[in-house]
């Protein structure tokens, strides 16, 4: 069934709870009372003046009656506007942008947790019998160097791997199996 597989980076959006983007029925469902109301209000606003010139035996205003308009109140109006959707935006990201780095940390500081234990089973074992067997593995002193390297660098799938592969050699060494060389 790969045919039916979602692809992978759906998967964690969905698992963040980040769907990436506003489904369009969402917005049509809000503009679309919006644009109501606005139309609604303009028409009433209109009627009321026709019905007040024919109360008052006036003729009845334009359509569009020649306002003068307070540039001032509106750009100031404006301006403020975009700059609550602007400091809305960028706290958002700084909320998005932080999760993503603090779920780093607490991944990376899981690894390192792995790779101590494995560290801390290979000292024990070491002080309990330092003419141990499997001291003559090259590949788990490999993976041993393969997991420090990692560690003192920054890609963290490649520190994964190394912990990965230390974690398999040492479990298979420390049974006295070999284990399946990666």
């Amino acid at each position: 069934m790969l045919h039916r597989a979602r692809p992978r980076a759906a998967v964690l959006r969905r698992a963040r709870g980040d769907s990436g983007s506003v489904p369009i029925e969402s917005l049509i469902r809000v503009t679309g009372p919006v644009i109501g109301a606005v139309a609604g209000f303009v028409l009433v606003v209109r009627l009321k003046a026709s019905l007040d010139a024919f109360a008052a035996r006036r003729p009845v205003p334009p359509l569009l009656p020649e306002v003068t308009v307070p540039w001032k109140t509106v750009g100031v109006a404006a301006g403020t506007l975009l700059l609550t959707v602007m400091t809305a935006l960028l706290v958002l990201s700084c909320r998005i942008v932080s999760q993503a780095r603090q779920d780093d940390q607490r991944r990376r500081a899981a690894l390192e947790a792995r790779h101590d234990r494995v560290l801390e089973d290979l000292g024990a074992r070491l002080a309990d019998d330092p003419a141990c067997p499997f001291l003559d593995e090259p590949v788990l002193f490999e993976a041993l160097q393969e997991a420090q390297d990692a560690r003192t660098g920054t890609a963290q799938d490649r520190y994964r791997a190394a912990v990965r592969t230390l974690d398999t050699q040492w479990r298979a060494t420390a049974a006295g199996t070999t284990a399946p060389t990666a």
